[in-house]
């Protein structure tokens, strides 16, 4: 039984031996990493423009389209400067047929805009390492939708 044991002890140490000794083989190289699949696109209605820099927090967004309606509450977080980000919305909405109703700015800014049919509204924060806008938009009461 002695003779068994140590024999098992031998061939254990020597497959253990085997397997640190520098060999001939080669593993190869490394497969190259895959490159990580591109974020999914953000949700974005074709009239309601948005920097491509802000990310949508798609833990904090809803949004429906169905049937001629749309509705949505979007968050999205970036770098972008609150003062350029209302700059940007003063300059692009009314490309798509929105029209500025009024904005309030303190330390955040809200803009509020309609169309025919739609309102939305966009506020601005600068939050302490990212800046935070989150749109609202959705039917107008009592209006035909165009």
């Amino acid at each position: 039984m002695r003779k068994v044991l140590i024999f098992l002890v031998l061939c254990l140490a020597g497959l253990s031996l085997w397997g640190c000794m520098p060999g001939t083989y080669s593993a190869g190289p490394a497969p190259a990493a895959e490159p990580a699949p591109p974020p999914p696109p953000s949700y974005r209605f074709e009239d309601l423009p948005v920097p491509s820099s802000m990310n949508l927090v798609r833990a904090e967004s809803y949004i429906f389209e169905g049937g001629g309606l749309r509705a949505a509450i979007m968050a999205y977080t970036g770098k972008d400067d609150p003062g350029d980000l209302v700059k940007f919305y003063r300059d692009n909405m009314p490309q798509h047929n929105w029209q500025l109703v009024s904005i309030f700015e303190h330390e955040e800014a809200t803009l509020n805009f309609r169309k025919t049919g739609w309102n939305c509204t966009i506020n601005v924060a600068k939050k302490p390492m990212e800046t935070k806008m989150m749109i609202w938009i959705g039917p107008a009461n009592g209006e035909k939708k165009g």
